[in-house]
């Protein structure tokens, strides 16, 4: 895994006092630091760059997030009247990613090239209590791995240290964080009292060599899940995407295989790869050579390149199969799909996303 060391930081004065500010500030002692209250003047002249969003994730803006800081994920604000949704939050605490998935949905972004971090961690964690008052979940899950790792940068940041005691103190909300990395130093001295799921997404180590540049190696993500286990936590398993090489059947057993023999997760997940029509021609400029944009893939009802739909059936079909031979324990979902699918795969659709929600968090729920 490539550790992250930026190139500058900028820093917005509202945020100065932050607490995360300052543990950034205090991890980078030796790194230039320039005040910015409006976009960093980079922004100006990225597209002089040959790969303006390589660059971009060499400079480090933190800043305050003006905008909703806690939002319900894509499925459930989908134009797709028929995308089953499992009633997710998530927070955006940061934005970009110095990982280099190929496949990622962020090089879409070109506008903010930049490595983002949001620090006003004190709005952030009202906002969330705001939520949980209002909801009449007893089962809600929260992520911060959409606009970007869970944990890449929790080293520096400490995000980790402010979310897993405040949800320590929750009842009817689990904290998920989402990762392609091994940065949980600070979660191991933490009593997450069964309330924060640390959830790596995954692929077989030849897909993750392929695809998945600059991230830790699947035998590292699975060595880092060891460690969380020993601490208290539970992990869950997002086989997301899921890529349909010709190889793919023995390679997703194998892979299922190693998880189940070693875990029980608190959830699996299943989604095809799928990524705006726009993406496919950023993939093939930044990296010419990847067999990632070379199946078959047809413009799916949502504006998503998707797999074909007998194709994700089969896929969805052969990894469940994988699964419930070794257990039928564990809550499996299939993410950002539709309810034809989910019928036409397994013979059912959730009848609600509340339902879906409460199916995912079961294991955990009565642990807790």
């Amino acid at each position: 895994m490539i550790s992250y060391v930026p190139k500058i930081i900028y820093v917005d004065p509202s945020v100065l006092n932050s607490p995360i500010t300052k543990h950034i500030l205090a991890s980078y002692p030796d790194i230039p630091v320039e005040m910015s209250a409006t976009q960093p003047k980079f922004l100006n002249e990225a597209d002089r760059f040959k790969d303006p969003l390589l660059e971009g994730k060499k400079r480090l803006w933190i800043t305050k997030n003006n905008g909703k800081l806690l939002k319900k994920c894509g499925a459930s604000t989908s134009r797709l009247s028929n995308m089953v949704c499992c009633n997710y939050y998530i927070l955006d605490f940061a934005f970009n990613c110095h990982f280099e998935c190929v496949y990622c949905f962020l090089q879409e972004y070109t506008n903010q090239p930049l490595m983002i971090v949001y620090a006003n961690i004190e709005e952030m964690l009202a906002s969330i209590q705001e939520t949980l008052d209002c909801s009449t979940s007893n089962h809600i899950r929260i992520g911060t791995g959409e606009m970007a790792d869970s944990l890449a940068l929790d080293h520096v940041t400490g995000f980790s240290k402010h979310l897993v005691p405040f949800f320590a103190k929750q009842k009817r909300a689990f904290l998920e964080l989402k990762t392609k990395s091994t940065e949980i130093g600070h979660l191991l001295n933490l009593d997450p009292k069964g309330q924060t799921v640390i959830a790596w997404s995954v692929n077989p180590e030849s897909y993750v060599s392929q695809f998945d540049l600059k991230t830790a190696s699947l035998e590292e993500r699975i060595l880092a899940a060891h460690q969380c286990v020993k601490a208290g936590y539970k992990v869950a398993f997002h086989l997301d995407p899921i890529i349909a090489l010709p190889d793919w059947k023995g390679a997703y057993q194998d892979l299922i295989d190693q998880l189940l023999d070693q875990f029980e997760p608190a959830w699996l997940s299943l989604g095809a790869l799928r990524f705006n029509k726009t993406l496919k021609n950023i993939i093939r400029k930044r990296f010419p050579r990847n067999p990632i944009v070379t199946g078959e893939m047809i413009t799916a009802p949502d504006g998503k390149k998707r797999y074909v739909r007998p194709l994700r059936q089969d896929l969805y079909q052969t990894l469940l199969s994988y699964i419930q031979r070794k257990t039928k324990k564990v809550p499996t979902y299939f993410c950002m799909e539709t309810e034809t699918v989910w019928q036409k795969t397994v013979g059912y659709q959730p009848a609600s996303e509340q339902d879906l929600e409460a199916h995912i968090v079961s294991s955990v729920a009565l642990s807790s």
